[in-house]
């Protein structure tokens, strides 16, 4: 007979020290194949996706993106 063990190590998510978030943004109005340059700042992704409509008032809705880097780490805890 085989035994199995089971052990259970914890471990955290976290934003890569070397990393910064990136917002993005697309526009879904129909066959418009508009997108926002990326930035880390997401308020000026906002801004461009407010020129957008500023120049087509009909393209109101986008799709905005968040993006970063990953790290998990494992948890050390009591062995």
């Amino acid at each position: 007979m085989t035994r199995t063990i089971y052990r259970f190590v914890a471990h955290r998510i976290k934003r890569h020290p070397k990393s910064e978030a990136t917002a993005s943004a697309r526009c879904l109005h129909g066959e418009c194949d508009w997108e926002a340059t990326p930035n880390v700042r997401v308020g000026k992704v906002d801004k461009q996706c407010m020129d957008h409509t500023g120049l087509k008032k009909d393209h109101t809705t986008f799709a905005r993106r968040f993006e970063d880097v990953a790290l998990v780490e494992r948890v050390e805890g009591p062995s």
